[in-house]
């Protein structure tokens, strides 16, 4: 199972408090999962999180996965469309 959530400040959130952020986010995981469709086959297979960091500086931190799916899962991120 993988499981996606936010963090703003060392604070994790699987629901935002406010509904209109909680719309944005929920929208969010939608487009990532659709980003990874080429590789939902892979991640039925592992037990990993995606943190989507909103801090200053934000981005994309990934716990949990085997390594050859994490680096595919960071390649699709980056735009990198190659086979495993």
């Amino acid at each position: 199972m993988v499981q996606v959530t936010y963090s703003y400040k060392n604070r994790e959130f699987f629901q935002l408090e406010d509904s209109i952020m909680n719309q944005i986010a929920e929208s969010g995981k939608r487009m990532l999962f659709a980003l990874l469709e080429p590789i939902h086959d892979h991640l039925m297979h592992e037990n990993g999180k995606i943190r989507i960091c909103l801090d200053e500086h934000p981005n994309i931190e990934l716990e949990g996965f085997s390594a050859p799916v994490k680096y595919r899962i960071e390649r699709t991120l980056r735009g990198e469309d190659h086979g495993f």
